[in-house]
């Protein structure tokens, strides 16, 4: 399945998985960070002392509703999010305009996006920044990632001023709106670009990756670091276009995308899913590869390269915390189930897994949203995903508000020593 507007994540997916503790074991866990963590990564906007940031999103909707439900409500003291998501698209002739969100507010389904808002009410918050670059509802041609690295190619070179200098005036107006913040932006350019729902080309992606960077550098926005985000999608697709590079049981899958190392300043992922939640979430569907070792794969890539990673979305994808349902991710068929289940087949594994691998985890966003409630992830009762009622397959809802249970042991995880919040 694919997503054909630029917003959220994904497809689907999710992080985590197996065990459960008590909340006061759960602290325990997730504990200190290695004395040494700071020594094997290096990148712009790493937190000190080894700790992870942690960051909510992924609308302006979902955070205002996160700071009145959660933020505000004195007694639960919950500990504020170092940073926030939001996203924002740069492909001209598109509805909206390149940039929506940054210049005003938008909706493309999935809640609305309004970077003034969001930042007003989140002072001094880090700020992740998904970047979409596809023309996937327009024949999957690449013709912005094209215009941004300049090919002779006559769609991008006809017109006055043609389409290479409109384009590189936008990454010039966006570079110089994140500079303007005077807060840590992580640019996640080309988010998910493996994802086959973006169709990318591996080769213009990885330039036109280089030149924001450049650009970047250029106008001193040294605030501003650049995030290459795999979708981790356990699945290999679209093998009839070798050039997309979607085979992810290809041991040099990851090579075949990476810009380098003096463009990239963060590994970044998705993870949606892992080994206690893949049987509830892929159990009525086959994948290529296994999730969790794919999203090790991510890890280890990261340490190869000295980079931090960026845990950039991540939720429990088919589960839902306010009705206490689970279900596959391909077929939504959700069943009865409790907190204490959803917490130790997702929660406590996505925590446990993050505590493990804080050495290289050094930031982790989570979706704290209704899905349900947003036509792009909107899924009707024994749907397949992709087809009719299900474009982009079974979401649920992943707000721990939703959850008192749920909510109370989240933040007794943010309250841990491990973790950078605001």
């Amino acid at each position: 399945m694919r997503r054909t507007n630029p917003t959220t994540s994904l497809r689907g997916r999710v992080a985590a998985a197996v065990a459960g503790l008590a909340a006061a074991a759960v602290l325990g866990a997730l504990g200190t960070a290695p004395a040494s963590a700071d020594s094997t990564v290096a990148a712009r906007n790493l937190p000190p002392d080894g700790r992870t940031l942690s960051l909510m999103g992924q609308d302006s909707d979902t955070l205002a509703d996160y700071k009145r439900d959660v933020l505000d409500q004195s007694a639960l003291g919950a500990p504020a999010p170092g940073g926030v998501t939001l996203y924002t698209n740069l492909v001209l002739g598109g509805n909206p305009e390149p940039l929506a969100g940054m210049n005003g507010p938008a909706n493309w389904g999935a809640g609305t996006v309004d970077f003034n808002s969001t930042l007003a009410q989140y002072p001094g918050a880090a700020v992740a920044v998904g970047l979409y670059l596809s023309d996937a509802t327009t024949g999957c041609n690449n013709q912005p990632l094209r215009a941004i690295i300049g090919t002779n190619d006559s769609d991008v070179t006809s017109g006055s001023p043609n389409l290479i200098t409109r384009y590189r005036d936008k990454v010039d107006e966006m570079v110089t709106k994140l500079k303007g913040y005077d807060r840590q932006v992580f640019l996640r350019i080309g988010y998910e670009f493996d994802g086959p729902w973006n169709c990318y080309n591996a080769d213009f992606y990885k330039q036109a990756f280089a030149y924001i960077k450049g650009r970047i550098d250029a106008l001193g926005a040294t605030k501003v670091a650049t995030v290459w985000q795999t979708a981790a999608w356990p699945l290999n697709t679209s093998t009839d276009h070798p050039e997309w590079n979607y085979v992810v049981t290809d041991p040099h899958h990851f090579d075949a995308w990476y810009p380098g190392d003096q463009y990239v300043d963060w590994v970044g992922m998705s993870a949606f899913y892992s080994a206690g939640s893949v049987n509830t979430q892929w159990g009525c569907s086959a994948t290529d590869t296994a999730p969790a070792d794919l999203q090790d794969r991510v890890l280890n890539f990261a340490r190869g390269h000295g980079k931090p990673v960026m845990v950039a979305e991540s939720a429990p994808q088919g589960y839902d915390n306010g009705a206490g349902t689970k279900s596959c991710i391909m077929r939504k068929s959700p069943a009865a189930t409790d907190a204490n289940t959803i917490w130790n087949e997702w929660y406590q594994p996505y925590f446990d897994w993050i505590a493990k691998n804080r050495d290289v985890v050094r930031a982790a966003a989570y979706i704290n949203t209704d899905w349900d409630s947003q036509t792009q992830w909107q899924c009707a009762d024994g749907a397949q995903a992709g087809g009719p009622g299900c474009s982009n397959g079974y979401w649920g809802d992943s707000r721990i508000q939703a959850n008192p249970t749920i909510r109370d042991r989240f933040l007794d995880q943010l309250r841990g020593s491990g973790w950078a919040n605001g």
